[in-house]
């Protein structure tokens, strides 16, 4: 008879762990735009400021689980410490510090570096420099500050949380101002094409927008997420500090939903995306285009958003991967971490700590069970590598160029061994839980 008590127990444990709850969410944002003295670019150039940077923080928590989704206006911004101490001041289980990738950001004072242990890494004199977070970043006063603001943001998210019903979706996005591949291959031969003023053709490309909407029980919304693929590139190299697009997109949801709805921007597999236009623009025109560019994403969301039907209670779900990639060259080897989660059965979240390219996104997007499924590029959860750099696909790493084979090491099967890794976890959080014998 006990056996039988304990048997019934453990099976309606492992019910309880999956089954929907109440959820509650949290919301703050906190400006890091850093002072006139400390803005610096991404190749050492004094910068004017011309739209402020923030960190957008948005909490999910229900009596099983918590996460928090941080975005913050950074071309990357990996910190094990931001990590950490939210995790132990607030109890936290899970975090994803997530970059928009602005190239218009400064960066912490002479930390222009490469990864450690990578002597096979390559970059292109031409190549816009990559910021990584490794040991040693917080001795930035800027940067280090930053790190105590998004703790800060975290803890007031924490302290907000209230009653919640989220909805997620997708649906089709044309644009005349974003994205195209930038990888032109002809003849076997790799060219970067940086821009497409023409608004040329190029695959593969990912037409699509996700939406993450968060209300409260009185229906109003109060966060407002927005995920696409496309380098937020056109202000870079004009001396400005900007969110670019991404930061244009937040500014007019905001807009259009009231002060007390946070907007945030969530990358996604941009590794070989740029905007239409770049070079092509000059003075205030770049301006006027990455701000056009940013409001034609936020009405697209918003009118997906219309049909999203929210759901009362839901199940988070959270699978963390730590797996050993080899680099390209040599004997070294890179540990990679993944973290994937299911928001109520309907919503997953690929936490990639690089730049995927755009197939990575659509496989992933082809193979997942759960219907809204979307990578975010630039994220990092605390373990592995704090970030990989470009993942290009192991066809593109065959051909050559720009973000195949300079400005990334790892193997080249690397990508597609991170979506097959995605997908047997989302398989995972996808079944139902199994009754114990």
């Amino acid at each position: 008879m006990k056996i039988h008590i304990l048997i019934a127990c453990l099976f309606a444990s492992a019910i309880m762990a999956q089954e929907p709850a109440q959820l509650l969410a949290g919301t703050a944002k906190v400006e890091i735009t850093p002072a006139a003295d400390q803005a610096v670019n991404l190749v050492g150039q004094p910068l004017q400021l011309r739209d402020p940077l923030f960190a957008r923080v948005l909490v999910l928590k229900t009596p099983q689980t918590s996460i928090a989704i941080v975005s913050v206006d950074l071309i990357v911004f990996a910190s094990k410490k931001v990590i950490d101490e939210a995790k132990a001041k607030y109890d936290l289980d899970h975090l994803i510090l997530c970059a928009t990738h602005t190239h218009a950001a400064p960066a912490p004072h002479g930390m222009l570096i490469k990864p450690p242990a990578a002597p096979d890494w390559t970059r292109s004199p031409k190549a816009p420099a990559e910021v990584i977070d490794w040991p040693g970043l917080s001795a930035d006063p800027w940067y280090a500050a930053t790190e105590a603001k998004v703790i800060a943001a975290i803890g007031q998210a924490m302290q907000n949380l209230f009653p919640a019903r989220p909805a997620a979706g997708k649906g089709p996005f044309e644009s005349a101002y974003m994205a195209h591949n930038r990888r032109l291959v002809r003849a076997g031969i790799v060219s970067a094409m940086w821009e497409n003023p023409d608004r040329r053709p190029t695959k593969p490309v990912d037409p699509t927008v996700g939406v993450i909407r968060v209300e409260d029980m009185t229906g109003k919304v109060r966060a407002f997420a927005v995920h696409y693929a496309c380098h937020p590139v056109t202000l870079m190299g004009s001396s400005a500090v900007s969110r670019d697009y991404p930061g244009a997109m937040v500014d007019h949801i905001e807009q259009e939903l009231g002060p007390d709805c946070m907007a945030m921007f969530l990358q996604g597999a941009s590794g070989d995306l740029d905007p239409y236009d770049l070079h092509n623009l000059r003075g205030e025109n770049r301006f006027n285009i990455a701000k056009q560019a940013g409001i034609s994403l936020a009405k697209g969301a918003l009118q997906i958003a219309r049909n999203l039907k929210p759901q009362s209670a839901v199940a988070i779900q959270v699978k963390e991967s730590l797996f050993t990639i080899p680099n390209r060259h040599g004997k070294l080897s890179t540990n990679v971490g993944l973290l994937t989660v299911s928001i109520g059965g309907n919503l997953a979240l690929v936490a990639i700590p690089g730049e995927p390219f755009i197939q990575h996104q659509l496989d992933l997007t082809a193979q997942s069970p759960i219907a809204n499924t979307f990578i975010l590029g630039l994220a990092y959860h605390g373990k592995g590598t704090p970030f990989v750099v470009y993942i290009p696909t192991a066809q593109a790493v065959k051909e050559g160029g720009y973000g195949a084979t300079e400005c990334s090491f790892l193997a080249p099967e690397a990508g597609e061994k991170m979506v097959s890794e995605a997908v047997a976890r989302l398989k995972d959080l996808a079944s139902p839980p199994k009754a114990s014998k």
